[in-house]
């Protein structure tokens, strides 16, 4: 089922077998009816849906749980004569070779597609290309395309396009950044995935991009994370409630909302009292987008104080700090949870193409947009059961370590990269929070050394960050929060087989944290990689690579941007701009 909210979800190119590649269709395409039902009521009202539907499932023959696709890419050519042909959409059947010399021999699809920054996909211009510029319709009999790879050593140019006219050209320069081989190409606004209609678009040439239909920057899926955190109303009333609440708002317009309450408790097993607190909790489901740190703040209070909610949704107990022996967690971490029991709801919210941050200054609505032909009050989500290990870095200390002029400097590099990344993407300037860039390298730092005694593999295991990536006029919303959370989670509802929480008990977590440290060290890549200026995607990391801070890229929330192991072991020449440097590397304690 994660598939679809992974690398396979809407809008993705998903290949059935040589001859079949095809494009999975929008939400619009979905029977809703027949799709299981996730609840989440808090996650709902953050992404502004209704309700959360599970992906279909296929099981057999006789199932429904088949998932909706067209034809994509359109162009197609014959892997014996080269012909070439355009196909529709909506072509269900296979595609054979009109040559009689081809004897019916499958057609394979054309694999250069253009893509465009603002989600826009669209087959490669074969016509436009082999015709310098000159638009002509793609099943004209009078201009019939074949495509021939000669010898060489497999590259662009290598492949040509010859019409019947007498046009012909290699697909050298295709590639070229500043716009398909530098003619007049602009983007057309398809969307296939949401059938034949286009929009309007404004990108201009140069940042059109020819990319591979396999290409893993084709589509990205847009996808927002939740803990689940059960609240004072019961599941059964909020269920109840999910399913009765658009009947519920026209009672309240019209003054008789306490009968409707009335109503829909004789026909379900809930009493009018617990359907009001529902309802007075949850009304304004859809209607208000709430921030990204006021959601995650929520989620930070229950894991610091987890004796507030238990039950089969979350279970956790905080352990005190002087119950672990070791310097390195007395005085840097302020608070620490097991989560025997938590559920993660993610669900999808939206799709991006070339960048995977593409959507992240665009609304919650916006991001939807390119989900369905029409806003849907409902996307796709799925739920997983699992545990997690809590740990709060101590306010006063992260404080004062970002105060130290070595660490602003390393943390202004990091700023200077980001700035002209969106630049290069026309996006506005954020800044860069210190704090965000300390929790979230010790947060990889940690996952990569649980990974090796817990029984997960680094691939299984997420980071959950509940610090403010960027500051908002310089300041953070919740500058109390400064914490991680490492969880796995399996889809089988089942949870996890207890590895984790028992890694995170005094007694063994010491040494696993010990490790941590010392790893981050020294790195195979070192003098390179700790004296770097910019590495990994955007050039947002200084002292972080494959080698010690960089992790899976299903387990880090921000692509594996914005690390720094500098700012936790410190460096050789300067152990004070570590959050652990003075420790670990003998020093008296930071100058600030």
């Amino acid at each position: 089922m994660g598939q679809l909210l992974g690398p396979y979800g809407v809008g993705s190119i998903y290949p059935c077998d040589a001859s079949t590649v095809v494009m999975v269709a929008g939400l619009d395409a979905f029977d809703e009816r027949k799709l299981g039902e996730v609840h989440d009521v808090r996650l709902c009202k953050r992404i502004g849906v209704n309700g959360l539907r599970l992906p279909p499932v296929f099981k057999n023959d006789k199932d429904d749980g088949f998932i909706p696709v067209v034809r994509f890419p359109g162009w197609m050519y014959c892997p014996k004569c080269g012909r070439m042909r355009h196909v529709g959409l909506f072509e269900n059947s296979r595609v054979t070779c009109d040559n009689p010399d081809c004897k019916h021999r499958l057609l394979v699809p054309e694999r250069f597609i253009v893509v465009c920054p603002h989600g826009h996909v669209d087959d490669f211009p074969v016509m436009e290309w082999v015709h310098h510029g000159q638009h002509i319709w793609p099943g004209d009999p009078e201009h019939v395309v074949t495509r021939k790879t000669g010898g060489g050593i497999g590259t662009m140019g290598d492949i040509r396009y010859k019409c019947t006219c007498g046009e012909t050209r290699t697909l050298k320069g295709a590639m070229d950044p500043y716009g398909p081989g530098g003619i007049k190409y602009h983007c057309r606004g398809r969307r296939p995935w949401l059938g034949k209609e286009s929009e309007s678009c404004d990108c201009e040439t140069g940042d059109l991009r020819v990319a591979v239909m396999g290409a893993s920057n084709v589509c990205y899926n847009d996808t927002v994370s939740s803990v689940l955190i059960p609240g004072p109303v019961e599941e059964r009333a909020k269920t109840i409630l999910l399913n009765s609440l658009d009947i519920l708002k026209e009672f309240e317009n019209s003054g008789m909302l306490r009968k409707g309450f009335e109503l829909i408790a004789k026909t379900a097993p809930v009493e009018p009292d617990a359907l009001a607190l529902a309802y007075e909790q949850f009304k304004d489901v859809g209607d208000a987008e709430q921030t990204e740190a006021d959601y995650l703040y929520e989620e930070y209070l229950t894991l610091k104080y987890p004796d507030v909610v238990k039950n089969d949704k979350f279970s956790g107990n905080a352990v005190d700090i002087g119950d672990f022996d070791s310097p390195f967690l007395k005085g840097k971490v302020s608070s620490f949870t097991l989560a025997e029991t938590l559920t993660v709801t993610r669900a999808l919210v939206g799709l991006t193409r070339l960048s995977p941050e593409g959507n992240e200054d665009k609304s919650m609505r916006e991001r939807r947009g390119d989900l369905s032909k029409q806003q849907l009050d409902w996307t796709l989500a799925v739920q997983n059961v699992g545990e997690g290990i809590f740990l709060e870095i101590d306010g006063e200390t992260l404080e004062g370590l970002c105060g130290i002029p070595a660490v602003k400097t390393r943390v202004e590099i990091m700023q200077q990269r980001l700035d002209g990344s969106r630049r290069r993407r026309r996006l506005d300037a954020r800044a860069i929070n210190p704090k965000f860039v300390i929790t979230h390298t010790l947060a990889h730092l940690l996952l990569l050394a649980i990974s090796e005694v817990c029984g997960y593999s680094a691939s299984s295991i997420r980071e959950r960050v509940y610090c403010e990536r960027f500051l908002t006029d310089g300041q953070e919303t919740h500058d109390d929060m400064h914490g991680l959370l490492i969880y796995t989670a399996s889809e089988t509802g089942e949870g996890s087989l207890g590895g984790l929480v028992r890694t995170g008990r005094p007694g063994r977590f010491e040494d696993v944290f010990r490790r941590a440290l010392e790893d981050a060290l020294w790195c195979s890549g070192d003098p390179v990689c700790i004296e770097s200026k910019g590495q990994g995607p955007d050039s947002c990391n200084l002292a972080a690579c494959y080698n010690c801070a960089l992790v899976p890229e299903t387990s880090c929330e921000v692509g594996n941007r914005f690390l720094d192991r500098a700012l936790i072991v410190g460096t050789l020449d300067d152990p004070s701009v570590g959050l652990f440097g003075p420790i670990l590397r003998g020093d008296d304690g930071p100058a600030v």
